[in-house]
């Protein structure tokens, strides 16, 4: 089986701008969206979502319901090997 208009040239081609959705390509927040944000961003996020429409929603909801995470504190690098003394 052969395809033949395939060659590794003509896959390297550039492309004529279209696309499968109706947004031209390009546009965007121009940044990584978590899924679920950090409680500690959420005020940030929010004036974000107030500025912008509301959008991207569910990092907005998620901000204005609660439902964020809160990062576990760090590991003690000096943990103490002994157990605490027992008290008489």
């Amino acid at each position: 089986m052969s395809i033949p208009t395939f060659s590794a040239e003509n896959s390297l081609s550039a492309g004529r701008g279209h696309y499968r959705s109706r947004q031209a390509a390009g546009r965007g927040s121009g940044g990584v969206v978590p899924a679920i944000p950090a409680c500690r961003n959420c005020d940030d996020i929010l004036d974000n979502c107030l500025q912008n429409g509301w959008r991207p929603r569910a990092v907005c909801n998620a901000c204005a319901s609660g439902y964020c995470y809160e990062e576990p504190p760090p590991p003690d690098p000096f943990p103490d090997p002994f157990e605490p003394l027992p008290r008489f």
